[in-house]
């Protein structure tokens, strides 16, 4: 089933999925593959708590990264 919700701004159709999302901490990056519901173009998504918990993991994960690289510095 192929469930759609309609942007509440755009009001473009909106369709649940997954796109590429470069996360970015002090010139360290990760490719996460963001969920949320998108449009057929580029505009504006939707994302919940839940869908951007990703985002936050991989922010969290670039910290210590980074604070373990100055630590043996």
């Amino acid at each position: 089933m192929n469930e759609t919700r309609i942007h509440p701004v755009t009001g473009k159709p909106l369709k649940r999925g997954s796109r590429p999302y470069t996360v970015q901490v002090e010139g360290r990056r990760i490719e996460v593959m963001l969920g949320g519901w998108y449009p057929d173009d580029d505009s504006d998504a939707i994302h919940s708590g839940a869908d951007l918990k990703v985002i936050e993991d991989a922010e969290r994960e670039l910290s210590r990264q980074t604070a373990d690289r100055t630590e043996d510095e």
